[in-house]
């Protein structure tokens, strides 16, 4: 069964469990490593494994970060492990807690409009399980890696029909999104997208930019959230029928990229997928229209 969930939910399944293995990019004070802590203190069996190098961290800020955390959960008795040298990137935030796979998109840090997802299908907490021993696993709606995730992302686009479509995701690119995104803009089928306006607005992201400005010249409303709004990191697409969540962005997708540890995972349960167009509208409602977009799709969608 899948729901959607809080990061509350999630910390006080932490405080009853015997067997908590969590995996994350990048880990930071707060309710979760405190719940990590206190469950290692007590006696549960906890495990932890980080991104041993996040991107972007030329102020070494995310590497201080998992180092402190790791510190804090050794003191507390807790089993921690960083990814091996050659290892894909761990860029999936996921924990199996007592036969329970709790999956997030935004390094447990709460305060997203996308909530957790809680999944107690064997196959899928397995797939979760293996991810993140460093293993590949995937089932028919759940996929660990980013290729994988981002496949099931691009084929819930290419399957929406003439249905209004919601996309959103923290960074943009060449990739299975993409390729999907425009086949369906050429189509003219109603169609809005958000992006994180930090992301596509960085001085290096040139070909970003003017990948959203394709897709909005063919008629995709896209807009973009603003950092005095706290801007929008979340990763979704809402169809008539389906849902996709995960952690994958919607950026390059093949080689080493491809493999990057990473989850999405599609549903039908119209609960999700409520929850999941419930927060694409506040996302949507405090983004704003990105520069020179014209998208024609934006009062349908």
């Amino acid at each position: 069964m899948i729901a959607l969930a809080s990061t509350a939910g999630f910390v006080r399944s932490l405080t009853t469990a015997s067997s908590i293995v969590l995996g994350s990019y990048t880990l930071h004070p707060g309710a979760v490593l405190d719940g990590l802590a206190a469950a290692a203190r007590r006696g549960a069996g906890v495990c932890v494994r980080l991104e041993r190098d996040p991107l972007d961290d030329a102020a070494g800020t995310l590497h201080r970060s998992n180092a402190r955390a790791l510190a804090v959960l050794r003191a507390a008795g807790a089993r921690v492990d960083r990814t091996a040298a050659g290892e894909p990137a761990l860029h999936m935030k996921a924990a199996v807690v007592d036969g329970v796979a709790w999956l997030d998109g935004r390094n447990w840090a709460g305060g997203g409009a996308v909530p957790l997802v809680r999944d107690t299908d064997a196959r899928d907490v397995g797939s979760v399980g293996a991810a993140l021993a460093g293993r590949p696993g995937a089932g028919g709606r759940l996929a660990t890696t980013k290729a994988g995730a981002l496949r099931l992302e691009a084929q819930l686009i290419a399957r929406a029909g003439t249905a209004p479509l919601c996309v959103e995701s923290e960074s943009f690119g060449n990739g299975a999104v993409y390729v999907a995104l425009l086949r369906r803009a050429r189509a003219h089928l109603p169609t809005r997208l958000i992006v994180a306006g930090r992301e596509a607005g960085e001085r290096g992201n040139r070909l970003e930019r003017a990948h959203l400005a394709h897709l909005a010249a063919l008629g995709v409303a896209v807009r973009a959230g603003r950092a005095r709004h706290g801007d929008l990191d979340d990763k979704l697409a809402v169809g008539a029928r389906a849902a996709w969540t995960g952690s994958a962005n919607a950026t390059y997708d093949r080689g080493v990229a491809g493999a990057q540890r990473d989850w999405g995972l599609t549903t039908r349960a119209p609960a999700v997928r409520a929850g999941l167009r419930a927060a694409f509208e506040r996302n949507w409602a405090r983004a704003e229209p990105l520069a020179g977009s014209r998208g024609i799709s934006g009062k349908t969608a």
